[in-house]
């Protein structure tokens, strides 16, 4: 070009293109290579036994309830499965709510983020076998391929002192005479889930003519070490005084253990039949034939008079 400051202006503009291109690339690259991201949740699930600990007798039965946290960035939700473990004998299984538990269940669904009804641990223990007072874990699983959780449940036995008393007749009547003794057996049973290291026996009875009293005996007098079930046969004599007059009177058999009974120690109220010696008997008869053939002599003799 001839013209000198036509040349210099393209080429003052040409720098500018070129520096200003430069400098804009690198904004321009970086912008393409930080696109948005969307962030990745973990898929995790949780057991969240509302106690986890129970305490009850041997013939208890445990109900746990359980519920789940579930999240996960999938929208669909997934099957769980279930399981239960316990202790040897104990009859352990899963059911769907504390309304249904005879609704026994080994799966469920679980939507991410929603709130699900618990499910209930329900664990037996074979209290026919009287297990040992203390802590008895039972392990309840959740698993989905290689997503699971377990937790540990603690049903925790306490002692229960338990103790019946039954005539060995099934009657709860005797009869005998004043002064004399009337003998029956009483079967005394540990119905409890523990030992019982001692059973005593008392009597409430009727009172006395007199300074005579009412003799009550057990033989034996106490029971030592009566184990969960056992039962131990005991006789009872019953001596009412020798003036009691004829009727029915009211003895209480009262029984005890140590340690305390866990509910109302048993009674038995025996009703007695008292009636008057033989002795008695005839003394009267006699008397009532003197009286009658006096009577009779004394018609005789003035009534022809």
């Amino acid at each position: 070009m001839r013209n000198p400051r036509l040349r210099k202006l393209i080429t003052s503009l040409f720098c500018v293109v070129v520096v200003g291109g430069a400098l804009l690339a690198p904004t321009a690259l970086l912008a393409q290579e930080e696109e948005p991201t969307v962030p990745v949740i973990p898929e995790v699930l949780q057991v969240n036994p509302k106690f986890p600990s129970m305490t009850g007798s041997a013939d208890s039965s445990f109900k746990f309830e359980v519920e789940f946290t579930y999240r996960s960035g999938e929208a669909r939700g997934k099957t769980f499965d279930l399981a239960v473990t316990g202790p040897s004998g104990w009859l352990t299984y899963i059911a769907e709510s504390t309304y249904k538990l005879d609704s026994q269940i080994s799966a469920i669904f679980l939507e991410p983020y929603s709130v699900k009804q618990p499910v209930v641990v329900v664990a037996v223990a074979p209290f026919w076998l009287y297990p040992e007072p203390g802590d008895y874990p039972i392990e309840f699983r959740v698993s989905s391929g290689e997503l699971s959780d377990i937790v540990t449940l603690t049903a925790t036995i306490t002692a229960r002192y338990g103790l019946a008393a039954a005539t060995t007749s099934g009657q709860l009547n005797t009869k005998t005479t004043a002064g004399k003794a009337t003998t029956f057996g009483v079967k005394v049973t540990n119905t409890g889930t523990a030992p019982l290291d001692k059973v005593t026996m008392s009597s409430t009875k009727p009172s006395g003519i007199g300074n005579e009293q009412w003799e009550v005996v057990f033989e034996p007098a106490s029971i030592e070490k009566l184990a969960p079930g056992d039962e131990t046969e005991v006789q009872v004599s019953i001596t009412p005084p020798a003036n009691t007059v004829a009727g029915d009177y009211m003895v209480t058999l009262n029984y005890s253990g140590e340690p305390a009974l866990s509910s109302a120690p048993p009674s038995l109220a025996i009703r007695v039949s008292v009636a008057t010696r033989t002795t008695w008997g005839l003394i009267g008869a006699l008397i009532v034939v003197l009286v009658v053939g006096g009577l009779v002599w004394a018609f005789r003799k003035y009534g022809r008079r």
